[in-house]
């Protein structure tokens, strides 16, 4: 198995549509307030502020998924495993803020943050030959995701025999 780990990003495109709702009002919101006389300045106001809500409320919402991951890239799974398990329970405590995400952090994944986490918990038990709690946590997360390809497909390809 290839040490580069794969990234999958599928999109929701219809959590694009409260995404630029939000932009358009904090742009009116930006002229309005912020520069009456110039629209222009007003948009940019607008747009800045969208983009530093967004990547600083995922920057801090998903600091452990976002480790993680990082930690997967050095193939330091053990770690990894540990930082997936964070965002887990964070997210699980909080499942407003992943099943709102199109808000709270202005991101259009169509996979939810807490089915990443064990999808990716599973993945580090693979690369660690741990494929017993590999599997569990595929199992785990078709239990809560009943729709899951990611999870699917990590059964099918452990049940086969693959590591």
């Amino acid at each position: 198995m290839s040490s580069e780990a794969r990234v999958v990003r599928k999109i929701a495109w219809h959590y694009t549509i409260p995404q630029l709702l939000i932009m358009l009002v904090l742009i009116i919101l930006g002229w309005k307030i912020l520069s009456p006389q110039d629209f222009w300045r007003g948009s940019v106001y607008g747009v800045v502020v969208y983009l530093v809500y967004s990547f600083g409320s995922r920057s801090i919402i998903l600091k452990n998924h976002r480790r993680g991951i990082y930690l997967s890239k050095l193939g330091s799974y053990a770690d990894a495993i540990d930082e997936f398990q964070l965002s887990y329970r964070f997210l699980s405590r909080h499942q407003w803020v992943d099943r709102y995400r199109c808000v709270t952090m202005l991101d259009s994944s169509a996979i939810p943050y807490r089915e990443m986490a064990l999808c990716n918990i599973a993945y580090s038990h693979v690369h660690l030959q741990e494929p017993a709690q590999a599997l569990q946590y595929y199992r785990r997360a078709l239990t809560e995701f009943p729709e899951s390809e990611l999870a699917k497909n990590g059964v099918l390809h452990l049940e086969a025999g693959g590591k």
